[in-house]
C-alpha cells in the first residue's frame, strides 16, 4: 500500500518531465499485487527489479525537486523486491523507512533552517504518514481475506490508501 501511495509522485515526475518509460508501473505493481493476493501467481521478480532500474531516474540529470519523490519511489520498490527475493534481505519497515524519508527530504527542503526531530515528528506529512501507517497494520489485522477476491481485496486497500486524496508528500490524487 505504500508503494502505492508513493507510485504518484513518480507518474507526475514523469509526466513532468517525459521521462522514458519503457516498462508500464501499473503493471509491475499489479503483479506484485497478484502475488501477494493469489496463490500460485508467478512473478519474475529478477526481471521486475531489472525494469525498475531502468525507470529509476538520475538526479544529476534533472534541475527541479519532482525527481527525488520519484527516486524515493524507485528505491522503496526495488527494496521491497529485494526483500521478496531474498528473505534474509527482508525488512518488514524498510518500504514505510523510505517513504517516511521522502516526507523528511520535502519537509527539509522546503524549511527555512535546521528543524529538529521533534518539528520533523510533529510536520502535518508526518503526522498524516503515522497514523496512515497505524491505520493500515490495524486494517490488515483485522482484514478478512475468505471469501473475498484479488480485486476486492486490491480495491479496498486502495481506496483506504487514498481515502485522504494525497501521496504521502501531499500531492493530490484520484483514484
Amino acid at each position: 500500500m505504500l508503494l502505492e501511495r508513493m507510485k504518484p509522485n513518480y507518474q507526475l515526475f514523469a509526466q513532468l518531465t517525459d521521462f522514458p518509460q519503457p516498462h508500464n508501473l501499473d503493471n509491475m505493481l499489479n503483479s506484485l499485487w497478484e502475488r501477494l493476493l493469489v496463490k500460485g501467481a508467478k512473478v519474475s521478480l529478477a526481471s521486475m527489479e531489472e525494469k525498475v532500474e531502468t525507470l529509476t531516474p538520475d538526479e544529476q540529470n534533472f534541475d527541479m525537486y519532482g525527481v527525488f519523490p520519484a527516486i524515493y519511489f524507485c528505491t522503496a520498490l526495488l527494496t521491497y523486491l529485494s526483500g521478496e527475493m531474498d528473505e534474509e534481505a527482508f525488512d518488514p519497515v524498510a518500504v514505510s523507512k523510505i517513504s517516511q524519508g521522502c516526507i523528511v527530504h520535502l519537509i527539509e527542503t522546503q524549511a527555512e533552517g535546521e528543524l529538529d526531530n521533534a518539528a520533523l515528528r510533529e510536520h502535518e506529512l508526518m503526522v498524516m504518514e503515522i497514523e496512515f501507517l497505524s491505520e493500515t497494520l490495524t486494517w490488515l489485522e483485522s482484514l478478512k481475506l475468505k471469501g473475498l477476491e484479488f480485486k476486492q481485496i486490491k480495491q479496498q486497500a486502495l481506496e483506504r490508501t487514498f481515502a485522504d486524496g494525497v501521496t504521502n508528500i501531499g500531492i493530490s490524487v484520484e483514484i
